[in-house]
């Protein structure tokens, strides 16, 4: 090859420090950084211990793991070519070896095999740990190796890098004595080094939709809690709108993130060991897969609320109306206890949010909120987070999410665990579309279940039930629409205004929010009037008997025209639309156009 050097450069650069003209500048530099640790005479590289050698592959068990179908698929290859493949870790400790097994034997004498410490440090320049020094392939023959005991070997080597990080995870090397000519090996050690990043990209993958999965469960259990969960590069895969929202060091957030990589392999328990108090006022779990952590979910502690303090979310719930003050001001009593609540209200009504409003005005507002949805529990997998202590832990609230829909089997093991969990400063919060009592008098519920979960009832009325109210929570559902999503605002004319309040609304709040995204998806100017709501809500309307909507418009018109004594100009810009807009309602009235006077 055009690099090949004759053995005198090397002898001169040990002599005299003096390096002839055909030794290239990398190797070179690696020379030098290699004198004077008094290692040119080592005849083989330093060799871990049975133990230490175990240690180090499982740190690397992920690399492994990645690198098994090619070292497999390239050892069958190797098996009668002189050529052997190694895989090293990042401190250049030989991992796996294969290839053909009389180099294999040959490699034992340099203890270019297991266990051997192939850095620069530890062995002076070759092609594992100058690859590992210069982050990118190296390929060394015979007299460039620092060590003239290793001069026997050529070598080539790629470096192994981590697909969510770019960091330095390993070295894929292939050896063979320095009498044989190979053309390919540099070709061959990319190439295989290439096909590990593949594989680890495609495990990266999958553990991301493992830890999506672990999140779903975590959100049926605790609600809206603000949550974030992190890869093993410490990569979000996802974080709630709110996460970023209440999470206010953004500082200590980074550094944690910069941590993740590096503790990643390490167990379970000594990552936790070692992130906890990185981010204060969150909890941290690991979560793993098998015996490996995958990730960190990392949810926020609420701050408590002094007792007595009124709760945000409870005072604007009784801003509504006189139905919700009512219930918030039988809520704030509640928050302060820690009787079992059930809280019953048809689809939508908002059960789920007075609940976690409750929890947060409570003095066990520091506690998780873990909401459970009943319906999805299986026997088994209760049973599982039962004996894994998964639920019921610590301080704070569980929240049965329609325990009417739970099988009898489910319920029975509902009503052992909520016996089990009796004062442990757990609070239990039920949530009901249907009314239990009645469901227990039906047989469909057991009441010993029943006894243990209604303590205290609230019940949130529908809408159709306080129409009074509905203006009001349209307003303030946009405002959190704006807040939450960035959405605009939005206006609505009296005529839109009307059909709104006259209709049933038989999904509730939640009726309203899906509308109310709608509508801000849809409208070209925020200003909604009647044209721009869905057909159920103008059918209500026309049904109910009263003024048609075509009547309210005119008389709309007739009264801000009115108002503006005349002024055209005037009267569009109150109703929100343009004059021409104005002008061609009039034409379709028959209605003429006044003059002001």
């Amino acid at each position: 090859m055009a690099h090949r050097i004759r053995k005198r450069g090397w002898e001169e650069f040990m002599a005299v420090g003096r390096a002839s003209p055909d030794v290239r500048s990398e190797v070179l530099q690696s020379w030098q950084r290699s004198a004077g640790r008094r290692i040119e005479k080592l005849k083989h590289a330093p060799l871990l211990s049975e133990e230490e050698l175990l240690t180090q592959r499982a740190q690397a068990r992920r690399l492994r793991f990645g690198a098994r179908a090619a070292l497999a698929r390239a050892g069958s290859l190797l098996g009668e070519s002189d050529n052997i493949l190694l895989l090293c870790d990042r401190s250049g400790v030989v991992l796996d070896a294969v290839g053909d097994e009389t180099t294999l034997a040959r490699g034992r004498e340099n203890h270019l095999h297991l266990g051997g410490h192939w850095t620069e440090d530890a062995i002076g320049t070759n092609a594992i740990g100058t690859a590992i020094a210069l982050a990118r392939p190296v390929e060394l023959r015979d007299a460039e190796h620092f060590c003239e005991e290793i001069h026997r070997w050529n070598c080539a080597a790629t470096p192994i890098t981590d697909p969510g990080t770019g960091h330095l995870l390993g070295v894929m090397d292939i050896s063979w004595p320095s009498e044989l000519t190979q053309t390919s090996a540099m070709a061959l050690s990319a190439a295989l080094a290439l096909q590990v990043e593949s594989e680890l990209t495609r495990l990266l993958a999958r553990e991301r939709e493992l830890l999506m999965e672990q999140l779903h469960l975590r959100r049926l259990r605790r609600g809206n809690e603000p949550m974030l969960i992190m890869d093993r590069s410490g990569a979000d895969v996802f974080a709630t709108e709110n996460f970023v929202r209440f999470c206010e060091d953004d500082n200590a957030l980074r550094r944690l993130r910069e941590r993740i990589p590096n503790l990643i392999d390490q167990a379970p328990d000594t990552i936790s060991e070692a992130l906890a108090g990185c981010l204060p006022g969150t909890d941290m779990e690991v979560i793993e897969t098998g015996r490996d952590a995958i990730g960190v979910l990392i949810s926020l502690r609420r701050p408590r609320l002094h007792t007595g303090e009124s709760c945000p979310d409870l005072v604007r719930l009784g801003a509504a109306g006189a139905a919700s003050s009512t219930l918030s001001a039988q809520a704030q009593r509640l928050a302060q206890t820690t009787i079992p609540l059930l809280i019953e209200g048809e689809t939508g009504t908002g059960k789920t949010y007075l609940a976690c409003a409750i929890h947060r005005a409570s003095p066990q507002s520091g506690g998780p909120f873990e909401l459970i949805d009943c319906a999805r529990l299986t026997a088994e997998r209760l049973r599982e987070d039962i004996q894994k202590r998964r639920i019921g832990a610590d301080d704070g609230v569980l929240c049965l999410n329609g325990p009417a829909e739970a099988s009898p089997e489910v319920q029975k093991l509902l009503l052992t665990l909520i016996e089990d969990m009796s004062g442990a400063g757990m609070r239990i919060i039920a949530l009901a579309t249907r009314p239990l009592y009645k469901e227990m008098q039906k047989g469909a519920f057991r009441s010993d279940l029943y006894y243990r979960l209604a303590g205290a009832k609230l019940e949130i009325q529908p809408l159709r039930e306080r129409p009074d109210e509905i203006a009001p929570l349209l307003r303030a559902l946009v405002g959190r629409h704006m807040a939450e999503r960035g959405g605009r605002e939005l206006k609505f004319t009296s005529g839109a205004m009307a059909a709104l309040t006259a209709h049933t609304w038989p999904g509730n709040l939640l009726e309203m929010s899906n509308l109310i995204a709608t509508l801000d998806a849809l409208s070209p100017t925020g200003l909604i009037d009647v044209r721009a709501l869905p057909p159920e809500f103008v059918q209500t309307l026309r049904g109910s008997g009263e003024e048609t909507l075509r009547d309210k418009e005119r008389h709309e018109i007739l009264g801000a025209i009115e108002v503006e004594n005349g002024n055209l100009t005037r009267t569009a810009r109150r109703l929100g639309i343009a004059r021409s807009t104005l002008y061609l309602k009039l034409e379709s009235y028959g209605l003429p156009r006044m003059r002001k006077s």
